[in-house]
């Protein structure tokens, strides 16, 4: 698998004091990474229970050490979390079901027990499948738009079309809307009152715009398979957590 395929954020690339990456399908993450065996819940635990991996259950993993948490994804989004005050770092899983049952706004409460701020969160929102490919019907959209934790839901009536896209989008089934996840995600952080330049999309669409065998939905569609995509982050080695 080449190395040209790994993303990284801009964002999160500033930070000197971290390291991380989102990989592409089937890329395994760090050895020595934690991560939960994920049920798309709102369940966030330490890196300390998430070791060795898949031992308990969870959808987001916290660090205040330097060993890297980390998620896997097929369409969902994995959205890593970097605290500038007391460099810890998260990793969350957060589908559609997760992301209603509030797993992002749990992650966040968590990082601010721990002694962050709204202010010193530092986000990136992962490859995901992107509003140019996931149609909902009438009763997914419903179970949305009735859930308070989705205060400003972004969908669209036509689909979408994707620019970058390097093979074909999904095609329509159900008459149903196109719905935008990534941008979900970024409307419950804003609401966490974390500050809408500390948060960045990364544009790839699983489905139709990341490399072969990215997405689950299109494995629906075409049969031609999937593999995980795994998101992990670490704070360096020589950091010490301030005070």
């Amino acid at each position: 698998m080449s190395d040209a395929l790994i993303r990284t954020s801009a964002l999160l690339s500033s930070l000197s004091w971290l390291e991380h990456a989102f990989l592409p399908a089937g890329m395994a993450p760090p050895a020595e990474s934690a991560f939960g065996r994920q049920r798309h819940t709102a369940s966030i635990i330490t890196a300390e229970e998430a070791f060795p991996p898949k031992i308990r259950e969870a959808d987001g993993v916290i660090a205040n050490g330097s060993r890297p948490v980390a998620v896997y994804t097929a369409d969902c989004l994995p959205v890593l979390i970097a605290d500038t005050r007391r460099h810890q770092v998260a990793a969350v899983h957060a589908g559609l079901q997760g992301a209603l049952a509030g797993v992002l706004p749990q992650a966040v409460a968590r990082l601010i027990r721990g002694g962050a701020t709204p202010e010193s969160l530092y986000v990136a929102i992962g490859p995901a499948i992107a509003p140019c490919c996931y149609e909902l019907g009438d009763e997914a959209l419903n179970n949305i738009l009735t859930n308070p934790l989705a205060t400003a839901p972004r969908y669209f009536s036509s689909q979408p079309r994707n620019v970058r896209a390097v093979r074909p989008q999904a095609q329509a089934a159900r008459r149903g809307v196109w719905f935008d996840l990534p941008e979900l995600g970024r409307q419950m952080l804003l609401d966490m009152q974390i500050p809408a330049a500390q948060i960045e999309i990364l544009p790839v669409c699983t489905y139709c715009c990341a490399e072969p065998r990215s997405s689950y939905r299109r494995n629906t569609h075409t049969s031609e398979g999937y593999d995980l995509r795994y998101a992990w982050i670490r704070r360096r080695n020589s950091e010490v957590r301030s005070p």
